[in-house]
């Protein structure tokens, strides 16, 4: 099986052409660790449908994620390369929504819907939880209240400039969280560029009036074969 390994400030993925390709949660966990496989927080699955393309993401456990900010940006300079696709605007196709993304040199846009809230939880496709980076030590208390969501442990440091460090349903600590980045710059409640600093680099999240928009570096690393 044909790979090629990919991270977005250091929050990492294993890209898999899907099209002959049978998808199941122990391949994925056998892809994914790190020990005996690859290595990944998670594993991206990706299929061309018509002019646009199917992209499935699973969590290093096996589960499955409806979206992923950061793999969405992997995704693209994937199929830019690999695909050779002609276009720098690309359609993401995931199990809930359509996601455009932009290809501009290194960087990679992905542009979203505003988010939403319900109760503590920010919804961008997938569910997060932010909070002060001082309430790290009740980190288990929190997993048991918001198992089915990603926590985001942040600092502000100033209105356009955000310290965070997140924690993955199904992946646990990671160096970085796209999706996590929109759902810390929504919930600071600022217009415009704010620069967020994860533990593996930085990533930019653009707040207009309806749309909000991830930028990052994305970097494949190296392909390979994966004997199963």
């Amino acid at each position: 099986m044909k790979f090629v390994k990919a991270q977005v400030n250091g929050n990492d993925f294993v890209i898999v052409n899907s099209e002959n390709c049978d998808i199941n949660s122990l391949k994925v966990k056998s892809i994914a660790d790190r020990v005996f496989g690859i290595g990944c927080d998670q594993v991206v699955f990706i299929k061309k449908v018509s002019n646009d393309y199917k992209v499935d993401f699973f969590n290093r456990d096996g589960s499955y994620a409806d979206m992923c900010g950061n793999g969405l940006c992997a995704a693209s300079k994937y199929i830019k390369k690999i695909y050779q696709e002609d276009s720098n605007e690309i359609n993401l196709l995931t199990s809930k929504s359509i996601y455009r993304s932009k290809i501009e040199k290194e960087n990679v846009s992905a542009f979203f819907d505003m988010p939403k809230k319900v109760g503590n939880v920010i919804l961008t496709g997938n569910k997060h939880i932010v909070t002060s980076s001082t309430n790290l030590s009740k980190l288990n208390e929190l997993l048991k209240v918001y198992s089915d969501c990603n926590l985001h442990f942040i600092d502000i440091i100033s209105k356009n400039e955000i310290r965070m460090k997140s924690f993955e349903r199904g992946v646990g600590w990671t160096l970085a969280c796209g999706s996590g980045a929109i759902a810390v710059a929504f919930s600071s409640n600022c217009k415009g560029k704010i620069n967020i600093i994860h533990e593996g680099g930085k990533s930019v999240v653009e707040i207009l009036n309806k749309q909000i928009i991830l930028t990052t570096i994305p970097k494949l690393v190296f392909e390979g074969s994966f004997y199963d």
